[in-house]
């Protein structure tokens, strides 16, 4: 982490903001009271309190569903390496990170962009199968509902992110104050009431990003002693066995830990980097952890991380309270 000085710690010199846009048509609309007219059926004759109207699709679902995944994909992963932050619906990501999800966008990008161009290619092909198909549907409820050509519907799909900071707090008076009063005389006082409320920001987020990472710890620990103990997690109705795929992402989630914790959260680290050397070792295999000896340990010692991640006491107010009075931009 490079510190600003020996007892601050820019906040944009551990992460980044990254905003995610992505869209896409959704090759449906409203299956309206005219469009059952059309086709000759009275919607006055179906019982209203278990009838609702429903969509209409201007393609088959399949086509638009493997490009909604793509999107879907990406959005899932930006979510795993970030905590969301309270600015044009971006999400923090720490600098050690930024590279991986760059990479990782881009060719999820052209994944999405190959699936488009294939899309506007067949567009023709998949509008003449229908009118072929489903004629008289077609021509009363479909076809003015289409782009009006390739282009306008093309356009209707985007993937694009956006990497950028948030200048510091100097660059307030200089620049960016100015900017959004014009004209206006600004006093000393507006200057730092403005100061103030993003550092206050600034505090805020910090302790969510610490209560984010805690909560999904405890999440973490509650589902490896399901796992473990072949116990009922959240709302199964059946336990799920340990497997070797579930084993993996334990392991794994550990490091994710320590790639996230750019705070300093030392407590929690420990703990989680104990109990991966005693239990969710690279070598570990869930024929491991079906002994009642260790089950017990290991439960102990998801039991000490819970209380840990929750503890609301003396310990963790003062490395909270030190923590937001650490961080400025």
């Amino acid at each position: 982490m490079e510190q600003v000085c020996e007892k601050t710690l820019n906040l944009f010199n551990v992460g980044c903001l990254v905003s995610l846009k992505i869209g896409t048509w959704s090759g449906r609309k409203m299956l309206t009271r005219k469009d059952m007219v059309e086709m000759g059926i009275n919607p006055d004759s179906l019982p209203d309190d278990i009838v609702n109207l429903g969509r209409k699709l201007l393609v088959p679902k399949d086509e638009l569903a493997k490009i909604t995944k793509i999107e879907q994909k990406a959005r899932k992963y930006l979510t795993k390496w970030s905590v969301p932050f309270g600015l044009a619906n971006s999400h923090f990501v720490p600098i050690k990170k930024v590279q991986e999800v760059e990479t990782v966008l881009s060719d999820l990008r052209i994944e999405f962009n190959d699936l488009i161009d294939s899309f506007i290619a067949r567009f023709a092909e998949i509008k003449d199968k229908i009118r072929q198909e489903h004629g008289d549907f077609w021509d009363k409820c479909l076809r003015q509902y289409y782009p009006a050509s390739p282009d306008k519907l093309k356009a209707r799909f985007y993937f694009d992110w956006h990497l950028f900071k948030i200048a510091g707090m100097d660059a307030i008076q200089e620049t960016d104050v100015n900017e959004l009063l014009a004209n206006e005389e600004l006093k000393d006082e507006k200057v730092n009431e403005i100061r103030n409320t993003m550092q206050q920001e600034v505090q805020k987020f910090v302790q969510e990003y610490v209560s984010t990472m805690r909560n999904e710890t405890i999440e973490f620990c509650n589902l490896v002693d399901a796992r473990v103990n072949g116990t009922l997690y959240k709302g199964e109705t059946e336990p799920k066995k340990l497997t070797a795929r579930s084993l993996s992402y334990f392991k794994g989630y550990v490091d994710k830990f320590k790639t996230m914790n750019i705070f300093g959260d030392d407590q929690i680290q420990k703990l989680l980097t104990d109990l991966q050397s005693e239990f969710l070792f690279s070598e570990a295999v869930p024929k491991d952890l079906d002994d009642n000896h260790v089950k017990n340990s290991l439960s102990q010692a998801l039991s000490s991380i819970r209380k840990a991640a929750q503890d609301q006491g003396e310990k963790t107010s003062q490395f909270m309270n030190s923590l937001k009075r650490k961080i400025v931009i």
